[in-house]
Protein backbone atom coordinates (compact mmCIF):
# COMPACT_ATOMS: atom_id res chain seq x y z
CA UNK A 1 0.00 0.00 0.00
CA UNK A 2 1.33 3.43 -0.91
CA UNK A 3 2.07 5.91 1.83
CA UNK A 4 -0.06 9.02 2.37
CA UNK A 5 1.68 12.11 1.03
CA UNK A 6 0.95 15.75 0.37
CA UNK A 7 0.40 16.45 -3.32
CA UNK A 8 2.70 18.92 -5.06
CA UNK A 9 1.31 22.42 -5.60
CA UNK A 10 1.19 21.95 -9.38
CA UNK A 11 -0.99 18.84 -9.02
CA UNK A 12 -3.28 20.56 -6.52
CA UNK A 13 -3.74 23.45 -8.92
CA UNK A 14 -4.64 21.09 -11.77
CA UNK A 15 -7.20 19.30 -9.59
CA UNK A 16 -8.72 22.64 -8.60
CA UNK A 17 -8.72 23.71 -12.23
CA UNK A 18 -10.69 20.59 -13.14
CA UNK A 19 -13.46 21.69 -10.77
CA UNK A 20 -13.55 25.32 -11.90
CA UNK A 21 -12.68 25.12 -15.61
CA UNK A 22 -14.83 22.72 -17.63
CA UNK A 23 -14.04 24.21 -21.02
CA UNK A 24 -13.32 27.49 -22.83
CA UNK A 25 -16.74 28.82 -21.81
CA UNK A 26 -15.73 28.55 -18.14
CA UNK A 27 -12.71 30.77 -18.77
CA UNK A 28 -14.83 33.39 -20.52
CA UNK A 29 -17.35 33.29 -17.68
CA UNK A 30 -14.73 33.77 -14.96
CA UNK A 31 -12.99 36.61 -16.78
CA UNK A 32 -16.24 38.44 -17.60
CA UNK A 33 -17.32 38.14 -13.97
CA UNK A 34 -14.03 39.72 -12.88
CA UNK A 35 -14.60 42.55 -15.37
CA UNK A 36 -18.07 43.24 -14.00
CA UNK A 37 -16.77 43.15 -10.44
CA UNK A 38 -14.20 45.76 -11.54
CA UNK A 39 -17.09 48.11 -12.50
CA UNK A 40 -16.40 47.89 -16.23
CA UNK A 41 -18.69 49.84 -18.57
CA UNK A 42 -17.35 48.11 -21.69
CA UNK A 43 -16.29 44.48 -22.14
CA UNK A 44 -14.92 42.93 -25.32
CA UNK A 45 -14.60 39.16 -25.76
CA UNK A 46 -12.55 37.63 -28.57
CA UNK A 47 -11.90 33.92 -29.19
CA UNK A 48 -9.96 31.95 -31.78
CA UNK A 49 -10.61 28.34 -32.72
CA UNK A 50 -13.62 28.13 -30.35
CA UNK A 51 -11.42 29.31 -27.48
CA UNK A 52 -8.99 26.40 -27.68
CA UNK A 53 -6.29 28.51 -29.30
CA UNK A 54 -6.92 31.89 -27.74
CA UNK A 55 -9.36 33.87 -25.58
CA UNK A 56 -9.17 37.58 -24.85
CA UNK A 57 -11.35 39.53 -22.44
CA UNK A 58 -10.77 43.28 -22.37
CA UNK A 59 -12.49 45.81 -20.09
CA UNK A 60 -12.30 49.43 -18.98
CA UNK A 61 -12.76 48.65 -15.29
CA UNK A 62 -10.81 49.60 -12.18
CA UNK A 63 -7.71 47.61 -13.13
CA UNK A 64 -5.24 45.90 -10.79
CA UNK A 65 -2.56 47.72 -8.83
CA UNK A 66 0.92 46.90 -10.13
CA UNK A 67 2.12 45.58 -6.77
CA UNK A 68 -0.91 43.29 -6.51
CA UNK A 69 -0.62 41.79 -9.98
CA UNK A 70 1.69 38.84 -9.03
CA UNK A 71 -0.89 37.82 -6.40
CA UNK A 72 -3.66 37.60 -9.00
CA UNK A 73 -2.51 34.17 -10.22
CA UNK A 74 -1.81 32.77 -6.78
CA UNK A 75 -4.18 30.22 -5.25
CA UNK A 76 -6.89 31.64 -2.95
CA UNK A 77 -5.78 35.22 -3.54
CA UNK A 78 -8.68 37.66 -4.00
CA UNK A 79 -9.79 41.21 -3.42
CA UNK A 80 -13.45 40.16 -3.00
CA UNK A 81 -13.37 39.01 0.65
CA UNK A 82 -11.13 39.50 3.66
CA UNK A 83 -12.68 37.28 6.36
CA UNK A 84 -14.90 34.23 6.79
CA UNK A 85 -17.87 36.42 7.71
CA UNK A 86 -17.73 38.04 4.26
CA UNK A 87 -18.70 34.70 2.71
CA UNK A 88 -22.13 35.00 4.33
CA UNK A 89 -22.92 38.20 2.41
CA UNK A 90 -21.37 37.86 -1.02
CA UNK A 91 -22.18 40.79 -3.30
CA UNK A 92 -19.75 40.05 -6.14
CA UNK A 93 -19.57 37.45 -8.90
CA UNK A 94 -16.27 35.89 -7.81
CA UNK A 95 -14.83 35.49 -4.34
CA UNK A 96 -12.97 32.18 -4.01
CA UNK A 97 -9.66 33.35 -5.49
CA UNK A 98 -9.34 30.24 -7.65
CA UNK A 99 -10.21 31.41 -11.17
CA UNK A 100 -6.95 33.00 -12.42
CA UNK A 101 -4.86 30.52 -10.47
CA UNK A 102 -6.70 27.58 -12.05
CA UNK A 103 -6.62 29.09 -15.53
CA UNK A 104 -2.88 29.81 -15.34
CA UNK A 105 -2.14 26.21 -14.30
CA UNK A 106 -3.66 24.70 -17.49
CA UNK A 107 -2.89 27.41 -20.07
CA UNK A 108 -0.57 30.28 -20.90
CA UNK A 109 -1.83 33.57 -19.49
CA UNK A 110 -0.90 37.19 -20.11
CA UNK A 111 -2.46 40.06 -18.11
CA UNK A 112 -2.21 43.70 -19.14
CA UNK A 113 -3.66 46.07 -16.53
CA UNK A 114 -3.57 49.60 -15.28
CA UNK A 115 -5.36 50.94 -12.25
CA UNK A 116 -6.95 54.36 -12.49
CA UNK A 117 -4.89 55.28 -9.43
CA UNK A 118 -1.59 54.75 -11.27
CA UNK A 119 -0.01 56.45 -14.26
CA UNK A 120 1.79 53.24 -15.33
CA UNK A 121 0.34 49.79 -15.30
CA UNK A 122 1.87 46.31 -15.29
CA UNK A 123 2.12 43.29 -17.55
CA UNK A 124 2.20 39.71 -16.24
CA UNK A 125 3.03 36.59 -18.24
CA UNK A 126 2.53 33.16 -16.65
CA UNK A 127 3.98 30.17 -18.50
CA UNK A 128 4.45 26.71 -16.99
CA UNK A 129 4.31 28.17 -13.49
CA UNK A 130 6.93 30.83 -14.19
CA UNK A 131 5.68 34.39 -13.62
CA UNK A 132 7.24 37.43 -15.27
CA UNK A 133 6.10 41.01 -14.49
CA UNK A 134 7.02 44.19 -16.37
CA UNK A 135 5.73 47.74 -16.88
CA UNK A 136 2.78 48.47 -19.13
CA UNK A 137 1.77 51.83 -20.55
CA UNK A 138 -1.83 51.44 -21.56
CA UNK A 139 -5.34 52.69 -20.91
CA UNK A 140 -7.01 52.04 -17.55
CA UNK A 141 -8.63 48.65 -17.35
CA UNK A 142 -7.55 45.03 -17.78
CA UNK A 143 -6.95 42.75 -20.75
CA UNK A 144 -6.39 39.04 -20.15
CA UNK A 145 -5.20 36.68 -22.88
CA UNK A 146 -5.51 32.92 -22.38
CA UNK A 147 -3.83 30.66 -24.93
CA UNK A 148 -3.54 26.91 -25.51
CA UNK A 149 -6.10 25.81 -22.94
CA UNK A 150 -5.46 22.30 -21.50
CA UNK A 151 -2.09 22.10 -23.27
CA UNK A 152 -0.63 20.24 -20.27
CA UNK A 153 -3.72 18.15 -19.49
CA UNK A 154 -4.45 16.22 -22.71
CA UNK A 155 -6.92 13.96 -20.90
CA UNK A 156 -9.15 16.97 -20.18
CA UNK A 157 -8.81 18.27 -23.71
CA UNK A 158 -9.90 14.90 -25.09
CA UNK A 159 -13.29 15.21 -23.39
CA UNK A 160 -14.14 18.59 -24.88
CA UNK A 161 -17.10 18.77 -27.24
CA UNK A 162 -16.86 19.64 -30.91
CA UNK A 163 -15.72 23.14 -31.83
CA UNK A 164 -19.21 24.27 -32.83
CA UNK A 165 -20.55 23.13 -29.46
CA UNK A 166 -17.75 24.85 -27.54
CA UNK A 167 -18.36 28.06 -29.47
CA UNK A 168 -22.08 27.80 -28.76
CA UNK A 169 -21.30 27.39 -25.04
CA UNK A 170 -19.14 30.52 -25.07
CA UNK A 171 -21.88 32.46 -26.83
CA UNK A 172 -24.40 31.26 -24.25
CA UNK A 173 -22.16 32.46 -21.41
CA UNK A 174 -21.73 35.81 -23.15
CA UNK A 175 -25.52 36.19 -23.44
CA UNK A 176 -26.07 35.27 -19.78
CA UNK A 177 -23.52 37.85 -18.63
CA UNK A 178 -24.97 40.46 -20.99
CA UNK A 179 -28.48 39.90 -19.61
CA UNK A 180 -27.12 40.14 -16.06
CA UNK A 181 -25.60 43.59 -16.68
CA UNK A 182 -27.78 45.66 -19.05
CA UNK A 183 -25.89 49.00 -18.63
CA UNK A 184 -22.56 47.45 -19.74
CA UNK A 185 -21.68 47.63 -23.44
CA UNK A 186 -20.37 44.29 -24.69
CA UNK A 187 -19.04 42.75 -27.88
CA UNK A 188 -18.20 39.18 -28.90
CA UNK A 189 -15.96 38.15 -31.79
CA UNK A 190 -14.95 34.73 -33.06
CA UNK A 191 -11.99 34.19 -35.38
CA UNK A 192 -11.84 37.95 -36.03
CA UNK A 193 -15.52 38.08 -37.05
CA UNK A 194 -17.92 40.13 -34.96
CA UNK A 195 -20.69 37.87 -33.63
CA UNK A 196 -22.60 40.24 -31.37
CA UNK A 197 -22.36 43.89 -30.38
CA UNK A 198 -24.49 45.26 -27.57
CA UNK A 199 -24.54 48.88 -26.52
CA UNK A 200 -25.36 49.77 -22.94
CA UNK A 201 -29.08 49.34 -22.25
CA UNK A 202 -31.36 51.37 -19.99
CA UNK A 203 -33.12 48.37 -18.48
CA UNK A 204 -33.45 44.60 -18.55
CA UNK A 205 -36.18 44.57 -21.23
CA UNK A 206 -34.05 46.67 -23.58
CA UNK A 207 -31.13 44.27 -23.13
CA UNK A 208 -33.42 41.27 -23.77
CA UNK A 209 -34.56 42.97 -26.98
CA UNK A 210 -30.93 43.60 -28.00
CA UNK A 211 -30.09 39.92 -27.57
CA UNK A 212 -33.22 38.27 -28.98
CA UNK A 213 -34.55 40.92 -31.36
CA UNK A 214 -36.75 43.95 -30.81
CA UNK A 215 -39.91 42.06 -31.82
CA UNK A 216 -39.79 40.11 -28.56
CA UNK A 217 -40.94 43.24 -26.68
CA UNK A 218 -44.56 42.81 -27.77
CA UNK A 219 -44.54 39.15 -26.67
CA UNK A 220 -43.23 39.65 -23.13
CA UNK A 221 -45.37 40.65 -20.14
CA UNK A 222 -43.69 42.08 -17.06
CA UNK A 223 -44.55 42.55 -13.40
CA UNK A 224 -42.93 42.56 -9.97
CA UNK A 225 -43.59 40.94 -6.60
CA UNK A 226 -42.08 42.54 -3.50
CA UNK A 227 -41.47 41.19 -0.02
CA UNK A 228 -39.52 42.65 2.88
CA UNK A 229 -36.24 41.02 1.82
CA UNK A 230 -37.00 39.63 -1.64
CA UNK A 231 -38.08 41.20 -4.92
CA UNK A 232 -38.90 39.15 -8.02
CA UNK A 233 -39.26 40.87 -11.38
CA UNK A 234 -40.27 38.72 -14.31
CA UNK A 235 -40.63 38.96 -18.07
CA UNK A 236 -42.65 36.03 -19.44
CA UNK A 237 -44.20 35.35 -22.83
CA UNK A 238 -47.87 35.40 -23.62
CA UNK A 239 -49.88 32.47 -25.01
CA UNK A 240 -48.84 33.24 -28.60
CA UNK A 241 -45.08 33.00 -28.15
CA UNK A 242 -43.30 29.69 -27.51
CA UNK A 243 -39.92 28.22 -28.40
CA UNK A 244 -38.79 24.72 -29.31
CA UNK A 245 -36.45 24.57 -26.30
CA UNK A 246 -35.82 26.21 -22.93
CA UNK A 247 -32.96 28.42 -24.16
CA UNK A 248 -34.97 31.56 -23.35
CA UNK A 249 -35.66 30.63 -19.73
CA UNK A 250 -33.21 32.46 -17.46
CA UNK A 251 -32.92 33.15 -13.75
CA UNK A 252 -30.73 35.86 -12.22
CA UNK A 253 -30.17 36.33 -8.50
CA UNK A 254 -28.65 39.67 -7.49
CA UNK A 255 -27.66 40.03 -11.16
CA UNK A 256 -25.85 36.67 -11.06
CA UNK A 257 -26.95 34.18 -13.75
CA UNK A 258 -27.68 30.88 -12.01
CA UNK A 259 -28.92 27.46 -12.98
CA UNK A 260 -32.09 26.53 -11.11
CA UNK A 261 -33.24 23.02 -11.87
CA UNK A 262 -36.82 23.72 -10.75
CA UNK A 263 -37.39 26.69 -13.04
CA UNK A 264 -38.47 24.59 -16.03
CA UNK A 265 -40.86 22.60 -13.84
CA UNK A 266 -42.41 25.76 -12.38
CA UNK A 267 -42.95 27.25 -15.83
CA UNK A 268 -44.45 23.99 -17.09
CA UNK A 269 -46.99 24.16 -14.26
CA UNK A 270 -47.76 27.81 -14.95
CA UNK A 271 -48.28 27.18 -18.67
CA UNK A 272 -49.68 23.64 -18.51
CA UNK A 273 -53.00 24.60 -20.14
CA UNK A 274 -51.46 27.10 -22.57
CA UNK A 275 -48.23 25.76 -24.04
CA UNK A 276 -48.52 23.17 -26.83
CA UNK A 277 -46.68 19.92 -26.23
CA UNK A 278 -42.99 20.30 -26.96
CA UNK A 279 -43.12 24.12 -26.89
CA UNK A 280 -41.75 26.28 -24.08
CA UNK A 281 -42.38 29.88 -22.97
CA UNK A 282 -39.74 32.57 -22.76
CA UNK A 283 -39.11 33.67 -19.19
CA UNK A 284 -36.57 35.96 -17.55
CA UNK A 285 -36.65 36.30 -13.77
CA UNK A 286 -34.54 38.78 -11.81
CA UNK A 287 -34.48 38.13 -8.06
CA UNK A 288 -33.08 40.74 -5.71
CA UNK A 289 -32.50 39.26 -2.27
CA UNK A 290 -30.54 39.94 0.88
CA UNK A 291 -27.15 38.21 0.28
CA UNK A 292 -27.37 36.69 3.75
CA UNK A 293 -30.38 34.61 2.58
CA UNK A 294 -28.50 32.75 -0.17
CA UNK A 295 -25.43 30.53 -0.33
CA UNK A 296 -23.40 31.08 -3.50
CA UNK A 297 -20.57 28.82 -2.37
CA UNK A 298 -22.14 25.42 -3.05
CA UNK A 299 -20.65 24.93 -6.52
CA UNK A 300 -16.98 25.37 -7.51
CA UNK A 301 -17.99 27.05 -10.78
CA UNK A 302 -20.65 29.16 -9.01
CA UNK A 303 -23.38 27.95 -11.39
CA UNK A 304 -25.88 27.18 -8.65
CA UNK A 305 -26.93 28.81 -5.42
CA UNK A 306 -28.91 27.70 -2.38
CA UNK A 307 -31.91 29.73 -1.20
CA UNK A 308 -32.83 30.13 2.47
CA UNK A 309 -36.28 28.73 1.63
CA UNK A 310 -36.64 27.12 -1.78
CA UNK A 311 -40.40 26.58 -1.49
CA UNK A 312 -40.91 30.23 -0.70
CA UNK A 313 -38.91 31.33 -3.75
CA UNK A 314 -40.85 28.83 -5.88
CA UNK A 315 -44.11 30.28 -4.59
CA UNK A 316 -42.97 33.80 -5.53
CA UNK A 317 -42.09 32.70 -9.07
CA UNK A 318 -45.40 30.86 -9.47
CA UNK A 319 -47.28 33.78 -7.92
CA UNK A 320 -45.68 36.19 -10.35
CA UNK A 321 -46.58 33.93 -13.31
CA UNK A 322 -50.18 33.75 -12.11
CA UNK A 323 -50.26 37.51 -11.61
CA UNK A 324 -48.92 38.25 -15.09
CA UNK A 325 -50.91 35.63 -17.00
CA UNK A 326 -54.04 36.10 -14.91
CA UNK A 327 -54.25 39.91 -15.10
CA UNK A 328 -53.32 40.36 -18.76
CA UNK A 329 -55.73 40.70 -21.66
CA UNK A 330 -53.75 38.89 -24.32
CA UNK A 331 -53.64 40.46 -27.78
CA UNK A 332 -54.61 38.34 -30.76
CA UNK A 333 -51.45 37.47 -32.64
CA UNK A 334 -51.36 39.37 -35.92
CA UNK A 335 -49.67 36.33 -37.47
CA UNK A 336 -53.14 34.84 -37.91
CA UNK A 337 -53.57 37.29 -40.77
CA UNK A 338 -50.37 36.31 -42.53
CA UNK A 339 -52.16 34.02 -44.98
CA UNK A 340 -54.96 36.50 -45.72
CA UNK A 341 -54.68 37.75 -49.30
CA UNK A 342 -56.71 40.06 -51.48
CA UNK A 343 -60.16 38.87 -52.52
CA UNK A 344 -60.36 37.55 -56.09
CA UNK A 345 -62.03 39.85 -58.59
CA UNK A 346 -64.96 38.66 -60.63
CA UNK A 347 -67.72 36.14 -60.17
CA UNK A 348 -67.38 33.86 -57.13
CA UNK A 349 -68.12 30.20 -57.07
CA UNK A 350 -70.63 29.16 -54.44
CA UNK A 351 -67.97 27.23 -52.56
CA UNK A 352 -65.92 30.44 -52.25
CA UNK A 353 -68.80 32.60 -51.09
CA UNK A 354 -67.71 34.24 -47.83
CA UNK A 355 -70.06 33.09 -45.10
CA UNK A 356 -70.38 35.31 -42.06
CA UNK A 357 -69.33 32.40 -39.87
CA UNK A 358 -65.96 32.68 -41.61
CA UNK A 359 -65.74 36.28 -40.48
CA UNK A 360 -65.89 37.80 -37.04
CA UNK A 361 -69.30 37.03 -35.57
CA UNK A 362 -72.83 35.81 -36.03
CA UNK A 363 -75.15 38.31 -34.33
CA UNK A 364 -77.48 35.72 -32.91
CA UNK A 365 -79.15 37.81 -30.22
CA UNK A 366 -80.20 40.71 -32.39
CA UNK A 367 -82.26 41.29 -35.53
CA UNK A 368 -80.00 41.58 -38.53
CA UNK A 369 -79.76 41.27 -42.26
CA UNK A 370 -81.61 38.51 -43.96
CA UNK A 371 -79.81 35.22 -44.32
CA UNK A 372 -79.62 32.85 -47.23
CA UNK A 373 -78.57 29.22 -47.16
CA UNK A 374 -76.11 28.52 -49.94
CA UNK A 375 -74.70 25.34 -51.40
CA UNK A 376 -73.41 23.06 -48.68
CA UNK A 377 -75.56 24.77 -46.06
CA UNK A 378 -73.40 27.89 -45.69
CA UNK A 379 -75.19 31.00 -44.53
CA UNK A 380 -74.12 34.39 -45.77
CA UNK A 381 -75.27 37.98 -45.73
CA UNK A 382 -76.70 39.71 -48.74
CA UNK A 383 -77.99 43.20 -49.31
CA UNK A 384 -81.73 43.40 -49.82
CA UNK A 385 -83.13 46.55 -51.36
CA UNK A 386 -82.75 49.44 -49.00
CA UNK A 387 -80.99 47.31 -46.38
CA UNK A 388 -77.83 48.83 -44.87
CA UNK A 389 -75.84 46.29 -42.87
CA UNK A 390 -73.96 49.04 -41.01
CA UNK A 391 -77.15 50.65 -39.75
CA UNK A 392 -78.55 47.29 -38.63
CA UNK A 393 -75.42 46.49 -36.65
CA UNK A 394 -75.26 49.99 -35.17
CA UNK A 395 -78.89 49.97 -34.07
CA UNK A 396 -78.70 46.46 -32.66
CA UNK A 397 -75.69 47.16 -30.44
CA UNK A 398 -76.58 47.82 -26.80
CA UNK A 399 -74.26 50.02 -24.78
CA UNK A 400 -73.00 48.61 -21.54
CA UNK A 401 -71.34 51.00 -19.09
CA UNK A 402 -69.19 49.35 -16.46
CA UNK A 403 -68.99 51.12 -13.09
CA UNK A 404 -66.09 53.58 -13.02
CA UNK A 405 -65.31 53.25 -16.74
CA UNK A 406 -64.71 56.36 -18.82
CA UNK A 407 -65.83 54.83 -22.11
CA UNK A 408 -68.82 52.62 -22.87
CA UNK A 409 -68.45 48.98 -23.84
CA UNK A 410 -70.39 47.82 -26.90
CA UNK A 411 -71.57 44.21 -26.75
CA UNK A 412 -72.19 42.73 -30.21
CA UNK A 413 -73.32 39.21 -29.39
CA UNK A 414 -72.04 35.62 -29.46
CA UNK A 415 -69.85 34.16 -32.22
CA UNK A 416 -69.84 30.44 -32.99
CA UNK A 417 -72.04 29.82 -29.93
CA UNK A 418 -68.90 30.18 -27.80
CA UNK A 419 -67.39 33.67 -27.79
CA UNK A 420 -68.85 36.95 -26.58
CA UNK A 421 -67.74 39.89 -28.76
CA UNK A 422 -67.53 43.43 -27.47
CA UNK A 423 -65.74 46.67 -28.27
CA UNK A 424 -63.76 48.58 -25.67
CA UNK A 425 -61.08 51.28 -25.97
CA UNK A 426 -60.78 50.95 -29.75
CA UNK A 427 -60.21 47.21 -29.51
CA UNK A 428 -62.40 44.23 -30.31
CA UNK A 429 -62.49 41.74 -27.43
CA UNK A 430 -63.36 38.04 -27.40
CA UNK A 431 -64.47 36.19 -24.26
CA UNK A 432 -64.76 32.41 -24.05
CA UNK A 433 -67.84 32.60 -21.83
CA UNK A 434 -67.63 28.98 -20.60
CA UNK A 435 -64.03 29.45 -19.41
CA UNK A 436 -64.88 32.84 -17.89
CA UNK A 437 -67.91 31.47 -16.07
CA UNK A 438 -65.74 28.63 -14.77
CA UNK A 439 -63.33 31.17 -13.24
CA UNK A 440 -66.12 33.15 -11.56
CA UNK A 441 -67.67 30.03 -9.99
CA UNK A 442 -64.27 28.66 -8.96
CA UNK A 443 -63.34 31.95 -7.25
CA UNK A 444 -66.66 32.02 -5.42
CA UNK A 445 -66.11 28.49 -4.11
CA UNK A 446 -62.51 29.14 -3.05
CA UNK A 447 -63.32 32.43 -1.31
CA UNK A 448 -66.33 31.09 0.59
CA UNK A 449 -65.12 30.06 4.04
CA UNK A 450 -68.51 29.04 5.41
CA UNK A 451 -69.38 26.55 2.71
CA UNK A 452 -72.33 26.53 0.33
CA UNK A 453 -75.94 25.94 1.02
CA UNK A 454 -76.90 22.35 0.28
CA UNK A 455 -79.68 21.85 -2.20
CA UNK A 456 -81.43 18.65 -1.20
CA UNK A 457 -82.39 16.32 -4.02
CA UNK A 458 -86.06 15.42 -4.22
CA UNK A 459 -84.99 11.86 -4.95
CA UNK A 460 -81.59 10.73 -3.58
CA UNK A 461 -79.29 9.39 -6.30
CA UNK A 462 -77.50 6.07 -6.00
CA UNK A 463 -74.34 5.88 -8.11
CA UNK A 464 -72.61 2.58 -8.83
CA UNK A 465 -68.80 2.77 -8.58
CA UNK A 466 -65.88 0.44 -8.21
CA UNK A 467 -64.82 -0.30 -4.60
CA UNK A 468 -61.67 1.78 -5.13
CA UNK A 469 -63.69 4.74 -6.36
CA UNK A 470 -66.09 4.47 -3.41
CA UNK A 471 -63.14 4.48 -1.01
CA UNK A 472 -61.62 7.53 -2.72
CA UNK A 473 -64.90 9.45 -2.57
CA UNK A 474 -65.65 8.58 1.05
CA UNK A 475 -62.11 9.54 2.05
CA UNK A 476 -62.81 13.15 1.01
CA UNK A 477 -66.43 13.26 2.25
CA UNK A 478 -65.65 16.03 4.76
CA UNK A 479 -64.18 18.34 2.12
CA UNK A 480 -67.11 17.59 -0.17
CA UNK A 481 -69.50 18.44 2.63
CA UNK A 482 -67.81 21.83 3.12
CA UNK A 483 -68.97 23.01 -0.29
CA UNK A 484 -72.47 21.58 -0.02
CA UNK A 485 -72.41 17.87 -0.97
CA UNK A 486 -74.30 15.34 1.11
CA UNK A 487 -72.72 11.99 0.18
CA UNK A 488 -72.59 8.72 2.11
CA UNK A 489 -71.51 5.19 1.34
CA UNK A 490 -74.39 2.87 0.50
CA UNK A 491 -72.50 -0.34 -0.23
CA UNK A 492 -69.03 -1.53 -1.19
CA UNK A 493 -69.74 -0.48 -4.76
CA UNK A 494 -72.13 2.47 -4.51
CA UNK A 495 -72.78 5.81 -2.82
CA UNK A 496 -75.95 7.77 -2.10
CA UNK A 497 -76.06 11.46 -2.96
CA UNK A 498 -78.75 13.33 -1.03
CA UNK A 499 -77.70 16.92 -1.68
CA UNK A 500 -75.52 19.04 -3.94
CA UNK A 501 -74.20 22.60 -3.60
CA UNK A 502 -76.48 25.38 -4.79
CA UNK A 503 -74.24 26.55 -7.61
CA UNK A 504 -75.34 28.70 -10.55
CA UNK A 505 -76.25 26.61 -13.56
CA UNK A 506 -76.34 23.30 -11.73
CA UNK A 507 -74.69 20.15 -13.08
CA UNK A 508 -75.19 16.49 -13.80
CA UNK A 509 -74.01 14.78 -10.62
CA UNK A 510 -73.56 11.42 -12.38
CA UNK A 511 -71.02 13.03 -14.74
CA UNK A 512 -69.45 15.12 -12.00
CA UNK A 513 -68.61 12.31 -9.54
CA UNK A 514 -66.49 10.15 -11.92
CA UNK A 515 -64.55 13.22 -13.08
CA UNK A 516 -63.91 14.24 -9.48
CA UNK A 517 -62.70 10.76 -8.54
CA UNK A 518 -60.16 10.87 -11.38
CA UNK A 519 -58.88 14.14 -9.95
CA UNK A 520 -58.56 12.56 -6.50
CA UNK A 521 -56.60 9.63 -7.92
CA UNK A 522 -54.06 11.90 -9.59
CA UNK A 523 -51.93 12.14 -6.44
CA UNK A 524 -51.68 12.77 -2.70
CA UNK A 525 -53.59 15.90 -1.75
CA UNK A 526 -53.54 18.33 1.14
CA UNK A 527 -56.68 19.99 2.45
CA UNK A 528 -56.37 23.02 0.17
CA UNK A 529 -55.56 20.86 -2.86
CA UNK A 530 -58.70 18.80 -2.26
CA UNK A 531 -60.86 21.91 -2.16
CA UNK A 532 -59.08 23.23 -5.25
CA UNK A 533 -59.78 20.07 -7.25
CA UNK A 534 -63.41 19.93 -6.09
CA UNK A 535 -63.84 23.59 -6.98
CA UNK A 536 -62.30 23.16 -10.43
CA UNK A 537 -64.45 20.16 -11.24
CA UNK A 538 -67.63 21.73 -9.86
CA UNK A 539 -66.99 24.98 -11.74
CA UNK A 540 -66.40 23.12 -15.01
CA UNK A 541 -69.62 21.13 -14.68
CA UNK A 542 -71.85 24.02 -13.57
CA UNK A 543 -70.57 26.75 -15.91
CA UNK A 544 -72.52 27.70 -19.02
CA UNK A 545 -71.51 25.57 -21.97
CA UNK A 546 -70.89 26.31 -25.61
CA UNK A 547 -74.21 26.49 -27.43
CA UNK A 548 -76.24 27.48 -24.37
CA UNK A 549 -78.76 30.23 -25.03
CA UNK A 550 -77.57 33.57 -23.70
CA UNK A 551 -79.66 36.66 -23.16
CA UNK A 552 -78.07 40.07 -23.40
CA UNK A 553 -78.18 40.44 -19.64
CA UNK A 554 -76.11 37.22 -19.34
CA UNK A 555 -73.48 38.68 -21.66
CA UNK A 556 -73.43 41.90 -19.65
CA UNK A 557 -72.87 39.95 -16.44
CA UNK A 558 -69.96 38.03 -17.98
CA UNK A 559 -68.33 41.17 -19.40
CA UNK A 560 -68.84 43.07 -16.12
CA UNK A 561 -67.19 40.31 -14.10
CA UNK A 562 -64.33 39.89 -16.59
CA UNK A 563 -63.50 43.61 -16.54
CA UNK A 564 -63.98 44.06 -12.79
CA UNK A 565 -60.38 43.24 -11.94
CA UNK A 566 -61.52 40.78 -9.28
CA UNK A 567 -60.72 37.62 -11.22
CA UNK A 568 -57.75 36.13 -13.02
CA UNK A 569 -58.23 36.26 -16.77
CA UNK A 570 -57.61 32.53 -17.00
CA UNK A 571 -59.94 29.64 -16.32
CA UNK A 572 -59.12 27.46 -13.28
CA UNK A 573 -57.21 25.08 -15.57
CA UNK A 574 -55.00 27.89 -16.86
CA UNK A 575 -56.47 28.79 -20.27
CA UNK A 576 -56.84 32.51 -21.06
CA UNK A 577 -60.46 33.45 -21.73
CA UNK A 578 -60.11 37.09 -22.84
CA UNK A 579 -58.30 38.22 -25.99
CA UNK A 580 -57.99 41.61 -27.68
CA UNK A 581 -57.74 42.54 -31.36
CA UNK A 582 -56.60 46.15 -31.72
CA UNK A 583 -58.15 48.55 -34.18
CA UNK A 584 -54.75 49.26 -35.71
CA UNK A 585 -54.34 45.56 -36.56
CA UNK A 586 -57.63 45.57 -38.43
CA UNK A 587 -56.61 48.77 -40.20
CA UNK A 588 -53.40 47.07 -41.30
CA UNK A 589 -55.37 44.04 -42.48
CA UNK A 590 -57.61 46.23 -44.66
CA UNK A 591 -54.65 48.37 -45.82
CA UNK A 592 -56.01 51.52 -44.18
CA UNK A 593 -52.61 52.06 -42.60
CA UNK A 594 -49.18 50.65 -43.45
Amino acid sequence: MQRIQVLPDAVKKMIAAGEVIEGPFSVVKELMENSLDAHATEIDVEVADSGLKKMLVRDDGDGILSDDLPLAVMEHATSKITSASDIERIGTFGFRGEALSSISSISRVAIYTRSRKEETGARLVCNDGAVEVSDYAGLPGTSIIVENLFYNTPARKKFLKGKNTELKNIRDVFIKMALAAPPVAMSFSSDEKRVMTLRGADDALSRIAQVYGDSIRENLYSDTLNDLRVQVRGFISGPNFFKANRSMQRLFVNNRPVEYCYLGFLLSKAYEAIAPQGRYPAAFFFITIDPALIDVNIHPAKREIKFFDQKYIDSLIMGLCRKILGDTIHPVSTSIFSSVGPAPIGKRESGNTPSFSDGLARLEQFPGPKMLTGTGGQQYFFHDEGLDVRSVVSESVRLYKNAGRDTPVKIFGVAFETYILFEDNESLHFIDFHAAHERFIYDRIMKDKQGFETQELMFPREIELSPDDVEALVHYAVQLGEIGFDIEQFSDSSVIIRGVPALPGGFDVEEFIPDLIEEFKSGALGAESVKDKIAKTAACHSAMRCGDDMALIDMEDIVREALSGEHELRCPHGRPYLYRLDKKDLEKLFKRIL
